[in-house]
Parts: structure tokens; sequence; C-alpha cells
């Protein structure tokens, strides 16, 4: 495995697979200006809330068939047209779209298509893939759970997406010390284990711990924050480019506290924590916390007007962070959006316990919150009614509207 550092003086690099290549890989300069959203700015000007409905084309719920011993906690959810697939400790598992169960990607031991446990899973047309834990590998099945590969990556990387079926986008590790010389920011990783990865000389924080990258899609490419800069880098199989700056301001956490975690809870409320991020064609929305509220960011990439709203929390807990609340549902009334996991170019995901669903539906109804399409709502009320407090989490699909 060849391992290539690119650091900021260059803001773009092309790369191709070259193993034993005496030549280095060529680099573009991009001079283009960045575009820098301004979420200081935005939150201290909040406007009414933009709808829901604005931004969510429809709203999809599957439930994963028993036996509910099947699936504990969900660590990830990635889609394609015809499957689901659920990360779940030590497991990948493999649904039809409607929740059929139909079989286990991959196995855990120590055989050489055998992973140790799972860091991350990705999902790209017929092609699976797992970060598998300690051996320092990722596996590649196909969707029938048939082994094809397996290639060398760093042990420093967490999440992975798939490029192409050969090709993926790799982030840091959390919890990475910030003067570890292997912290990086993102990187490209080929089928033959050649890697590029962007690093920056002086991170802002010079001490304390890495927090988890934000990761989102925006067509076939990786949009990707670190704490280790301002800046939003797009991944695609070829190049990493400055996609845009996102200025925190004073509501960046500070050095101190971010050294300090102990100092970090303790005055979490005073800075933006928490940041997810959707794309489309028309606009990138930021969800995030900051002085004891949830709130949203939207970005409008041909005006570039930003607003921002707010939206309050059921409770605080004790280390700071928000519980329950979010962005109100008039879509159909249902679950509350409080992050944006954006698995795909296309949609939102989130997992739910039934008991959960149930108990956010009832008290939407109960407020009488106005929905746009009231055959939606009346359709969720049949799912939730036939809803079992034993059954396997519900998983929520939030379609993006390209515009509003």
């Amino acid at each position: 495995m060849s391992k290539k550092q690119l650091f900021f003086l260059i803001i773009s690099v092309a790369f191709i697979a070259c193993t034993g290549s005496k030549h280095r890989d060529p680099l573009q300069v991009v001079e283009n200006p960045i575009p820098v959203i301004d979420l200081e700015k935005a939150v201290q000007s909040p406007t009414e809330p933009m709808k829901m409905s604005d931004f969510i084309e429809s709203i999809e719920y599957i439930r994963p068939e028993y036996p509910a011993s099947l699936v504990g906690t969900i660590f990830g959810v990635s889609i394609n047209d015809k499957y689901l697939l659920l990360e779940v400790p030590d497991r990948l598992l493999c649904y039809t779209r409607q929740g059929k169960f139909l079989r286990e990607i991959g196995k855990k031991g120590q055989g050489p298509t055998e992973h140790l446990g799972i860091r991350s899973s990705t999902l790209l047309d017929a092609v699976v893939a797992i970060n598998s834990n300690f051996n320092r590998k990722i596996l590649r099945y196909d969707v029938q759970g048939n082994y094809l590969s397996s290639l060398p990556v760093s042990d420093e990387v967490f999440k992975i997406n798939m490029s192409d079926t050969n090709r993926f986008v790799i982030n840091l590790h959390h919890g990475i010390a910030m003067d570890d010389p292997n912290l990086f920011v993102t990187g490209i990783l080929n089928d033959k284990g050649d890697t590029v990865q962007l690093k920056k000389l002086q991170p802002y924080y010079p001490k304390g711990m890495a927090h988890s990258p934000t990761i989102w899609w925006y067509g076939d490419t990786v949009c990707v924050h670190t704490c280790v800069t301002d800046t939003v880098y797009s991944v695609s199989k070829n190049t990493i480019t400055p996609r845009y700056i996102l200025h925190q301001g004073k509501y960046k956490i500070n050095r101190e506290a971010f050294k300090d975690i102990r100092l970090l809870e303790a005055e979490r409320s005073n800075f933006i924590d928490g940041l997810s991020c959707c794309e489309t064609d028309g606009y990138l929305l930021a969800s995030f916390s900051l002085d004891k509220k949830r709130w949203l960011v939207y970005y409008d990439k041909h005006s570039h007007e930003t607003k921002s709203w707010t939206q309050y929390p059921d409770e605080v807990s004790k280390y700071g962070t928000l519980v329950g609340g979010g962005w109100e549902n008039d879509v159909d009334g249902g679950y509350k959006l409080s992050q944006l996991n954006a698995i795909n170019p296309d949609y939102i995901a989130v997992s739910i316990l039934p008991a959960k669903l149930k108990e956010v539906y009832t008290e939407n109804k109960k407020k009488g919150i106005k929905v746009k399409c009231p055959k939606r709502q009346q359709e969720l009320e049949k799912l939730v009614n036939l809803l079992n407090e034993d059954e396997n989490p519900v998983i929520i699909l939030y379609k993006l509207k390209a515009k509003i």
C-alpha cells in the first residue's frame, strides 16, 4: 500500500492509482473563490421557521421483520432502489426495501473473508463494503453476500463511502489526538490500497481529541467537514476540492474547551455542536445545537441567502446534550427531525423504536399540527396502530426535494 499526503497549499488533487509508479500524481490548482456560509451571522438574526414540507418530498416507513432480537442498536443505514442494509453490533443485515430479511453480509471471524467487527459500512449499486475492526482492511461483497476482495486501510480511518465500486472516500477516526502526525482531513483509497490523504500542517485545535466528521452526499461526491478546519471538502473518485467555508465565529468551540472534555461539557451550550448537513442542487441545510436550542440553517446556493430558525428540545441532559424536540413534521404529523443523517444524495434516515413513534405521533395529533397531506397522516396512523412494542426499530426515510 502506498500513501501520498497532500497539504493545504494544494487545494485540489487528481488521484490516479499507480502502485509502484515513479511519477507523482498530477496536481491541479483551483483558483475559484470558495463560498462562505456564515453560521455566526445567521443565528444572530433568526427568521420564522421554514416548513419541513418545503424540503421533504415524501416519507417512507420500513418495518424490518422479526425476530426482534435480530436488530438491536442500529449504527448505520444504507439503501439503494432494492435493498436496505442495517449495521448493528458485529453484523450487517440485508433486507428488501419493504423490510423482508434476506441475509447477513459477511461474518465475524478470523478467516480471510471475515471481519473482526464493523467500524463502518457502505453500499453502492450491487457492492457492499465493510471497514473491519482491528485487522486494518476493507472487505468487499456483492449484495448476495459473496466475498469479492479486500484491501488494506489505515487504522486511523473510521467512516468509508464508495465513490465508485473500486474507490473509497476515507475519513478520520474520532478520538485521534489532534497532535497525532497521522491526523488527516479526508482522503481517497483505491482497490489496490493506494491512498491520497489531505492533511493540514497546523490544525485549528493543537490539543484535544478529534470529533466525528460531518459527512453528507451531493450528487456523486461526498462532502466532509471536520474539526481540523472550517473548510468543507468535496471528494469524488479523482479529486478533493474545497466546497464551502462554514464560518462559526464566536460560536466555534474554543481551544480550551476542545482540549478539556470536562470544560466542553460544562460550556457545550455556548458553542455550535452536533453539526449535520444535507444538500441538493438548490440548497444546503445544516442542523446543530447552540444555546440549549436546536438550529436549522438554510443556504440558497443561487441567491447565497442564508436563513436560520430554532426549535426547543424536550430536555437538556446534565452534559448539555439536547433530548427530543426537533423540526415540526407538517408532512404527515410524524417524527420531528433533529439530525440530518444524509445516507445518500436523496434521503435522510432515522431509526426509531415503535413505542417512541407511537408516542410522537399521538402527541403531534393532540397538538393539532396541520399537515400538507392528510392522506399521508391517515396512512401513518394505520401504521402506528399496527406496531408492537417488541418489534424491531422502524426505519424512516425522508426524501429530499431538489428545490424549494
